[in-house]
């Protein structure tokens, strides 16, 4: 793929972190692909893991390079969370559990989900075309629709490319402290010519413009829909969407980026424009489970709507949602859902069962120019989130 620094890479993403496997994608393929064999079948069935257990996983990420991971697994109503490392390289404070991180591209799934309410209320479909809502903002004579947007095969160029062409650590400080609006970056984004429509690339332009057709149809700014229609039915109390401030309020972990050099740099401060409505929630790992929770239980959507956004492609995009291998499947078939998210700084994941029933969020605070970090901490990632979703499959929770 073009771009050297993404907030998140689908294709590569899921391989490291669920191994499923990528293969073409079009607008026709929206199939629901049993679980793959890959995890499932090098994990065999194993004692349940306990909190010991689940907690020296997270030791071992921060022990593998991350300055701090935070990580909340639940069973029905039994949580267990955890923390290690420190808040603040300098300062030396210790994480804890709660504290705040920018969840980056798990945004995308709460920017589909207002704009899935807004299809439920009739007031736009997903076949709609951009231009029905956005007139004159897309350049090409060809059409795009919202679905097209939500699941990354307009075509649309991502705007990441021009700012950040090569990922170096110049073009983050120059960048850091820029306002962008949604337009001025999707202009920049479309500059480029349209790729092949109805074939899978990750763009985050999709995702500004979604949230632009959301402004458009409630005439109300997007940050004032995620609260009123998202953060406050989901519980997630913890949780905000920042435009202009550069500074995160609250009890928050520091994100930190590997540059070139090898040492770690405090990304934690810089204007959150650059990512909007893509990439810009701020929340913890226990509301992340809350709006997923939601998403399940019908609080958030219609049972409809909601397999309409989990009907995946074969690279696993749904809408706003990704699909991976379960351990402990309540069905044949059975996926766990939700999505990534890669930062400056900071990364994420979070997946639930089907129902909600079964949960897993965690994510900690180191990042390298690309999507990949380094070895050690991808190797200790992989080994939490096994170690998680198999702490999930306990006949009696773990406490």
């Amino acid at each position: 793929m073009p771009s050297r620094l993404r907030a998140i890479s689908v294709l590569t993403a899921l391989t490291v972190g669920l191994t499923l496997s990528p293969g073409p994608a079009s607008a026709a393929s929206t199939r629901t692909p049993k679980a793959p064999a890959s995890l499932v079948a090098a994990t065999p069935a194993a004692p349940t893991p306990d909190a010991a257990r689940l907690q020296a996983a997270l030791d071992e990420l921060t022990a593998a390079g991350a300055p701090a991971a935070l990580a909340e697994v639940r069973v029905g109503d039994t949580v267990w969370s955890g923390a290690s490392g420190v808040r603040d390289l300098r300062t030396g404070q210790a994480a804890r559990a709660g504290d705040r991180y920018r969840v980056a591209s798990v945004t995308k799934a709460m920017t589909a989900t207002v704009a899935l309410q807004l299809a439920d209320e009739g007031r736009l479909t997903l076949d709609d075309p951009v231009a029905r809502h956005l007139p004159g903002v897309l350049p090409y004579r060809e059409t795009i629709t919202l679905r097209q947007l939500l699941n990354h095969t307009s075509g649309i160029p991502d705007y990441f490319d021009e700012l950040y062409p090569t990922g170096s650590d110049a073009e983050l400080e120059k960048n850091r402290f820029r306002h962008h609006t949604p337009r001025e970056l999707i202009d920049a984004a479309t500059r480029k010519p349209l790729g092949p429509i109805g074939t899978f690339a990750y763009s985050n332009t999709n995702y500004l413009l979604i949230g632009l057709v959301v402004e458009s149809v409630t005439g109300r700014p997007l940050g004032r829909e995620l609260r009123d229609r998202i953060f406050r039915p989901a519980g997630m109390k913890d949780t905000s969407y920042p435009d202009r401030s550069p500074v995160l309020t609250g009890p928050h972990v520091h994100g930190y980026r590997q540059g070139g050099s090898g040492r770690l740099v405090d990304t934690t401060v810089y204007t959150p424009s650059v990512w909007g409505a893509a990439a810009g929630v701020v929340s913890t790992s226990g509301d992340i489970n809350r709006f997923f929770r939601a998403l399940s239980d019908g609080t958030l959507l219609s049972s409809a709507r909601l397999g309409e956004m989990r009907t995946m492609n074969e690279v696993g995009y749904g809408l706003g949602v990704m699909g991976g291998g379960d351990l402990c499947p309540t069905a044949p078939g059975d996926l766990v859902w939700g999505n990534m998210g890669n930062g400056f700084g900071y990364r994420s994941q979070s997946w639930s069962s089907p129902d909600g029933r079964r949960q897993v969020t965690f994510g900690w605070t180191v990042t390298v120019p690309g999507v990949v970090g380094p070895p050690k901490v991808e190797a200790a990632v992989r080994e939490f989130l096994v170690a998680a979703l198999g702490a999930t499959c306990a006949p009696t929770p773990v406490r």
